[in-house]
């Protein structure tokens, strides 16, 4: 028989990591005046290549699933971080599409997450890759 306290314990610790990091990072992108889905979908359009993206792809990619995409993009749109058109090829669609200035807040934001990330240095590459694989699976 398995025991609860032990999963209990895990649980505990997974939210309190989750809770301490997300206050890292919100510290780390508060000078930027952007919250941290913002961020994700930078990362996702930026990814993208120069191609557009809609809605439906970002909500599929985003970390943060509960994420309002509609208004987040209107949040970015007025800050001049993204565009948003009409689809040429589904009329019901938007097209949406990282700026040049969206690109250089991504950019000075990373250089500083990065450093955060360096946080993780403390355990090995081997942990790092076993830490990751878990996380995984307890998703799937």
């Amino acid at each position: 028989m398995k025991n609860l306290k032990i999963y209990q314990n895990v649980a505990v610790e997974l939210l309190t990591t989750h809770s301490w990091y997300m206050h890292q990072l919100k510290n780390i992108l508060k000078p930027y005046n952007i919250s941290p889905a913002q961020y994700n979908i930078l990362r996702i359009l930026n990814g993208a290549n120069d191609l557009p993206v809609s809605a439906s792809y970002l909500k599929e990619q985003v970390i943060d699933k509960g994420s309002n995409i509609t208004r987040l993009i209107d949040k970015m749109e007025l800050k001049n971080w993204v565009t948003r058109c009409l689809c040429k090829t589904n009329r019901r669609q938007m097209d949406i599409d990282i700026t040049e200035n969206g690109k250089v807040v991504l950019q000075k934001a990373t250089i500083e997450i990065n450093e955060l990330i360096k946080v993780l240095y403390s355990i090995s590459e081997e942990e790092a890759k076993i830490i990751s694989n878990i996380l995984i699976k307890l998703r799937s």
